[in-house]
């Protein structure tokens, strides 16, 4: 029973790093050919920053940002298809100075 587990964790890992292969190597073919292998997407992007006297600072902001048209992330680029469904980011920040230890 275990062998078969084994067999099957290794078999789900090599099909994964197949199929992450298949989609870089379709990336490089569309970036060789005509280019059409990134695109650009408004992010909205939200911050909420926690400041020393205890109240909050929001702040929006909206950025254009590149994405890459393939299944995973390749070349420090987020995929479109994600993008597309987090057009809606949203981050919350601690203003107070670092700790480099915990008081506790």
């Amino acid at each position: 029973m275990r062998r078969l587990i084994g067999r099957i964790v290794a078999l789900v890992v090599l099909l994964a790093a197949l199929l992450w292969t298949v989609d870089w190597l379709v990336l490089r073919r569309r970036v060789a050919q005509n280019g059409d292998a990134f695109g650009d997407l408004e992010v909205h992007y939200r911050y909420a920053v926690h400041l020393k006297n205890k109240r909050i600072e929001q702040r929006a902001e909206k950025e254009t940002v590149e994405c890459v048209h393939s299944m995973f992330p390749h070349y420090n680029d987020t995929p479109c298809w994600y993008l597309k469904r987090h057009t809606n980011q949203f981050q919350e920040l601690n203003g107070s100075p670092w700790h480099f230890f915990y008081d506790e």
